[in-house]
């Protein structure tokens, strides 16, 4: 990665950001060295990002910074464009809504010779038989997971046969054609996938979950690659 883009990226993972994010962080989500993280945010500040924190404590950037648009290649346009293909195909009405609305705001900031090049672009998603349909509310369930509700949920086993759990949502996964809600289970102990198109139904509790180190997101992720790189 060109280390102007590499900056352009780490002042758009700060943005919208409500706590400090540490050094470490910042090295892990762009796999450099906390060193280069330290000098890239010195560099930001001095061209005059208002990006406030110290080396040891983490960095927050000012709400009010307006970030320009970044300019295209062929190759990020036909992502955008097959993503939002796929989207509309493979998730809800709601979050189809939300993909068409982010290609019309894209072509809005696009220069005259992308937006020719957006409009050309033929990768299509469309519907497909192999989709498993469900009786869930897929933004409901996005919704939990964002607040991080805890969920009463009435599930049933590849035999047909329900139980209900509660649970802390922690994603929703797609392994196609299935979607599943990675969640830690209460009843279990332990994370555990809910396929969509077994879940009888789905309430909050009214409660609302912490991560801990036991039930983190981030702990269920450390701990596939651990059991991944055993495979090597």
């Amino acid at each position: 990665m060109r280390r102007a883009d590499r900056l352009f990226q780490i002042v758009s993972f700060l943005q919208g950001r409500r706590i400090a994010i540490t050094a470490q962080d910042i090295a892990d989500e762009f796999d450099i060295s906390v060193r280069t993280v330290y000098r890239d945010i010195q560099d930001l500040i001095t061209t005059g990002v208002p990006i406030s924190g110290e080396a040891g404590v983490g960095y927050i950037l000012d709400k009010s910074y307006y970030l320009p648009p970044m300019s295209f290649d062929v190759n990020e346009l036909e992502t955008l464009m097959l993503g939002a293909a796929m989207v509309s195909s493979w998730t809800d009405e709601k979050m189809a809504a939300s993909a068409k609305s982010l290609i019309l705001k894209i072509k809005n900031v696009l220069t005259d010779h992308d937006r020719e090049t957006f409009s050309g672009i033929a990768l299509f998603a469309p519907p497909s038989r192999a989709k498993l349909p469900w009786n869930i509310d897929f933004s409901y369930l996005r919704q939990a997971v964002r607040h991080k509700e805890v969920l009463d949920l009435s599930y049933a086993d590849e035999e047909g046969v329900a139980t209900r759990r509660r649970v802390r949502p922690l994603s929703l996964v797609f392994i196609g054609p299935i979607w599943m809600m990675l969640a830690w289970c209460e009843l279990r102990k332990d994370f555990r996938h809910f396929r969509l198109d077994r879940m009888l139904n789905a309430s909050s509790t009214g409660e609302i979950f912490t991560d801990t180190a036991e039930t983190s997101l981030k702990t269920y992720l450390a701990r596939l690659n651990y059991r991944d790189g055993l495979k090597d």
